[in-house]
């Protein structure tokens, strides 16, 4: 019994170990997989964020308790392996992404609502260079200013008698001046305190007229220095409060300082505030379209400018010259719109403009849209209100016109043309200025498009219809007359030239082309070129001519040898060519160029050298170089031949030198180059190494002495591939039953990584056996509890 109790013990902790085991390690898969790669794509689409971003705003929603990210590359999200279980994600998880992806449309929203007063006419007015709308502090001052406490008054007298006065107003509003005594001048305008000045001095001076229109000594009152006042620009505006700026400021002045109407400010209600009471109402729009700004009052201290809110707003698109949002008095309609958006441009459909318009609330019904669209007839003389938020649309003209035809081809004015009723096919030919004298005048082609748009092609005899041996055809609108030259049905006759000359090819053939002609259009001949004779392959006129499919293949052609001569340019190449002739210019059989190696490196004598014989070896260049330095290093000695893309060759210089014309004494190719190292006396090591470095070469040191000294093998290294690349360029690998490869100084060793296995990783593996393990326990347990 209690052997039966241990075995159902054990039985039940394989059982629960077998279902716990994938869970455990499945634990990363899981938390890889917060989020799976489908609704990571979905929200990234809806949301048009990137999905770095997207997993980033999860995380700090969640707390920042995920710590491991979908692996991905940029820009691309792996799915899952079919492989690899799907993850199902709590529904926790799915209200979590869909927050984030939620939160992140509002953000985008309220981007998109800071970026809106950009969109606005007018919005950037306030935003020009500094010091646009401060004031001048010298030149002339309205004669309405008010003069106040502070202002500097500037009195000049002149004539029988020249004073200067400089008088600041003081805080009770007036100024004393010698023989006048004081002066009241607050709250009156300057012209008012000029005659009050004028006055006073005249009972002084008698030569002051006190109409100011003649006498013997003039007075004339400016202003110096001015006072500041301080106002306040309140309500919708970008930086509201209190501002210090000069008494000759304007409103303009007040809404520049405070940076302008701000997003929701008004620019055409906006108020000069005195005491409780609005003194005047500026309209921006009138400045902005026609430059008006009779309502731009001078401040005084203590104003307010009241900017308030933005009602009636709407936003027009389309065809007019201003495509932006504009904000309309009550009363204005969409002409005062299309107006504000500096009308209708030539591409507009000025008949009709669409408006798509919210519902207002009031006007809401259930079951019912919120929004509506609305067609406009501009050709009646209504005056169509707007509503706030709407937003209006101007079409544009369809491209299409009718009263056009085309005129193509061998005319000397191609193009289209206006089309008017009984204009022949004739007449357009005059109206393009006529036609060429290489016209083919047995057709032309017209092509139509009827009403319905069907296409229709029409061909007539064109030279018939010149000569009016036939009809002239009648066009429609959007005819396509096409007139055809002969070199459009047929090809140019050509004559071709090739070998020693130095620009072969086909020309154009001419009526009485000589050979002559054509060596000179091939550029002339070259140095190898043989001037005795040519060959000249031609077609024969009778089996040109002939239809019959009998006459055998070749027997078109004939050859002719034609002599040429030294005296080519001269006397000689006078022969006549025709058409479709091919002409061979040999070559000498015995002419060429030298043939050049260069040798680089260890030798007295480096540089080029001519081969002497096409079987000169590598052992008669290296003699004629001078041999080898003392330096020299011979087993690294190789050849890089460029002919044929071959690249290194290796070889063994030492063999070669001591049995020249041998086996490994190679013939040399022209364009050869051959290295010739100084000794290296190290020996790399590279690949699967724990170091890969350079070691110095020491005689009877093996691979594996070599590949300790860089640290030893790596982890994934593959030691049975290991291999020498000698100095040469020769390869060998590592015997795995007698002894390695010899190593010589300036070799590299070689140890590859190993190939990533095919099949099922271990993880897998060991998740199979859980699984079959708790399938046999599963059955043992059910046979136990039956007996």
């Amino acid at each position: 019994m209690m052997m039966c109790k241990s075995l159902r013990f054990c039985l039940l902790t394989v059982l629960t170990l077998s279902c716990l085991l994938p869970g455990l390690l499945g634990y990363q898969a899981a938390w890889s997989q917060q989020i799976s790669p489908e609704m990571l794509q979905k929200a990234a689409a809806q949301t048009g964020m990137s999905q770095d971003e997207l997993l980033r705003k999860y995380k700090e929603a969640q707390g920042g308790g995920i710590t491991a990210d979908l692996p991905q590359e940029p820009g691309r999200t792996e799915l899952p392996s079919q492989a690899q279980p799907q993850v199902v994600l709590p529904f926790a998880t799915e209200l979590a992404i869909q927050d984030a992806a939620e939160e992140a449309v509002a953000g985008l929203a309220a981007e998109d609502e800071l970026a809106l007063p950009d969109s606005f006419f007018g919005a950037d007015f306030f935003r020009l260079d500094p010091g646009v709308f401060n004031p001048t502090t010298f030149g002339p001052v309205p004669a309405d200013y008010l003069v106040g406490v502070g202002d500097q008054l500037v009195i000049d007298v002149w004539g029988e008698v020249e004073l200067r006065y400089e008088r600041i107003v003081d805080r009770d509003g007036a100024i004393i001046i010698p023989k006048a005594g004081k002066i009241h001048c607050y709250n009156r305008t300057l012209t008012e305190v000029n005659q009050a000045v004028r006055d006073k001095l005249s009972r002084s001076y008698s030569g002051i007229d006190r109409s100011g229109q003649g006498g013997s000594t003039f007075v004339e009152v400016s202003l110096g220095n001015l006072r500041a006042i301080r106002v306040y620009v309140v309500g919708e505006v970008a930086q509201p409060g209190a501002y210090e700026m000069s008494s000759v400021s304007t409103i303009f002045t007040a809404l520049y300082a405070a940076g302008g109407p701000g997003t929701l400010g008004s620019l055409r209600d906006i108020r000069l505030m005195r005491g409780d009471q609005p003194a005047l109402t500026l309209d921006l729009y009138a400045y902005l379209l026609s430059g008006q700004r009779e309502n731009d009052a001078i401040l005084r201290d203590g104003d307010t400018v009241f900017v308030p809110p933005r009602q009636l707003t709407v936003a027009i698109s389309g065809q007019v010259r201003r495509s932006l949002r504009f904000e309309l008095k009550e009363g204005e309609g969409v002409r005062d719109l299309i107006r504000f958006a500096g009308g209708f441009t030539p591409e507009a459909a000025t008949e009709m403009v669409h408006v798509q318009r919210i519902v207002p609330p009031r006007d809401r019904q259930p079951q019912q849209p919120d929004r509506e669209f609305l067609d406009l007839d501009l050709r009646n003389k209504m005056k169509y209100l707007l509503r706030d938020g709407d937003r209006v649309s101007v079409d544009r003209s369809p491209d299409r016109m009718e009263n056009w035809v085309v005129i193509n081809g061998n005319v000397k004015r191609p193009g289209r043309y206006e089309f008017k009723p009984g204009l022949t096919a004739t007449g357009l030919i005059g109206q393009a200025g006529g036609l060429w004298q290489d016209t083919l005048n047995e057709r032309a082609l017209i092509d139509r498009i009827d009403e319905r748009g069907n296409y229709q092609g029409l061909d007539f005899p064109l030279g018939e219809v010149i000569q009016g041996a036939a009809e002239d055809p009648q066009l429609q609108p959007r005819d396509q007359v096409r007139v055809f030259s002969i070199w459009d049905v047929q090809d140019r006759y050509q004559v071709a030239i090739s070998g020693q000359v130095r620009a072969a090819g086909s020309f154009d053939f001419r009526e009485g082309m000589t050979m002559r002609d054509l060596v000179l259009k091939a550029g002339g001949l070259t140095d190898g070129a043989d001037v005795v004779s040519a060959e000249v392959s031609r077609l024969k006129d009778s089996a040109i001519k002939s239809r019959d499919p009998d006459i055998p293949p070749g027997s078109t052609i004939e050859l002719i040898e034609v002599p040429l001569g030294e005296d080519w340019l001269t006397d000689g190449g006078k022969f006549l060519l025709q058409a479709h002739d091919r002409v061979a210019i040999r070559k000498l059989p015995w002419w060429q160029l030298q043939r050049t190696v260069t040798v680089r490196g260890e030798v007295p004598f480096p540089g080029v050298y001519a081969l002497d014989s096409p079987c000169e070896r590598l052992s008669a260049i290296i003699a004629r170089a001078g041999g080898l330095k003392p330096t020299a290093y011979a087993p690294g000695t190789r050849i890089v031949r460029s002919k044929d893309q071959i690249g290194n060759i290796a070889l063994d210089l030492d063999k070669a030198l001591k049995k020249p014309g041998g086996e490994h004494d190679p013939i040399l190719e022209s364009g050869d180059e051959i290295l010739v190292p100084q000794e290296r006396n190290i020996v790399k090591v590279t690949g699967a190494v724990s170091f890969p470095t350079s070691v110095v070469f020491e005689s009877g040191t093996s691979i594996g002495d070599y590949v300790r000294r860089s640290g030893g093998f790596a982890e994934m290294a593959d030691k049975g591939k290991t291999h020498v690349i000698y100095p040469n360029g020769m390869s060998r690998p590592v015997r795995k039953i007698w002894r390695d490869p010899e190593v010589l100084p300036g070799s590299t060793i070689v140890v590859p990584y190993e190939t990533p296995r095919q099949g099922a990783s271990k993880l897998e593996t060991m998740r199979e056996i859980t699984a079959i393990m708790a399938g046999l326990a599963t059955v043992w347990l059910v046979i136990d509890s039956t007996n």
